[in-house]
């Protein structure tokens, strides 16, 4: 293939783009770097945060607007500058959000303003994964989140508790006032209502310099669901969860054996004109 020009290749990142060495191989970013040389437009989707998610994008070229918070914001990496953003109304939530501090012992209670991540749980309670990477956030309380913008919320539990979480959304009638979706087994998150990556990739899709594009997306887990289906072309790592393989329409590699790689030089050079 001489060129990518005409296509937009976006990918998630925990579990897709990064392997189990919490890291992006050579081989993955030489491949992306070829690819935009080549005329392509590569860009990421994540639940990350802007600041959560510049360790790994340091030697990342990204030229195109990256899907942040699951959906609920895009950014331009490149000019420093945000392109859309989605708020919750969190009013809805606080008496959910105070029956889960009360009812599950242990949960994580993460609150995401477009600035900053804020832990409103004691501090005994603990989200594992923030501490091994050494995430930014702020210890703050229910009351005081509440005078800001959110743009997610976040639960770190077990997943047994975490899908009662998700049980007791209709009791609280937030069923079909919000959208929610697991990010990871411990990670239950909650968004605006029709906030996901599959909308923001559609939002994408509707300006001018990439409503021509083929849009070949690819994820694990059951947050990259609905930006695959949303894709012209979508695509499970084979370490993805069988519902997103099943809404796929191409299986990769798993995200140790390079997968980037394996979509840019095998998958997309054999794609139908």
């Amino acid at each position: 293939m001489n060129s990518y020009n005409k296509y937009f290749l976006i990918s998630d990142l925990d579990g897709t783009l990064i392997n189990s060495q919490h890291t992006i191989s050579q081989k993955n970013l030489n491949a992306i770097e070829y690819f935009v040389q080549q005329g392509g437009t590569f860009a990421i989707a994540t639940g990350r945060t802007v600041q959560n998610i510049r360790p790994y994008i340091k030697n990342l070229i990204l030229n195109g607007p990256c899907i942040l918070y699951n959906g609920s914001a895009l950014f331009d990496f490149n000019r420093g500058t945000s392109l859309m953003t989605e708020h919750l109304e969190n009013h809805q939530l606080y008496d959910y959000i105070t029956y889960c501090m009360k009812t599950f012992e242990h949960m994580v209670v993460e609150i995401f303003t477009t600035d900053m991540m804020y832990i409103i749980t004691p501090e005994e309670n603990v989200d594992p994964y923030v501490l091994f990477e050494k995430q930014y956030f702020e210890r703050s309380t229910l009351d005081e989140v509440s005078k800001m913008s959110w743009v997610k919320m976040m639960l770190n539990d077990s997943h047994k508790n975490l899908q009662k979480a998700q049980e007791v959304l209709a009791d609280f009638g937030l069923a079909s006032q919000v959208d929610s979706v697991f990010s990871h087994e411990h990670y239950f998150e909650i968004l605006k209502k029709d906030v996901s990556k599959g909308s923001a990739l559609r939002s994408i899709r509707k300006l001018p310099q990439y409503s021509n594009k083929i849009v070949v997306a690819v994820g694990d887990f059951d947050n990259d669901i609905e930006m695959i289906k949303a894709a012209d072309v979508g695509i499970a790592v084979d370490n993805a969860r069988d519902c997103v393989k099943q809404a796929a329409n191409k299986i990769t590699v798993n995200n140790d054996q390079d997968a980037i790689y394996d979509i840019i030089f095998n998958i997309i050079p054999d794609l139908p004109e």
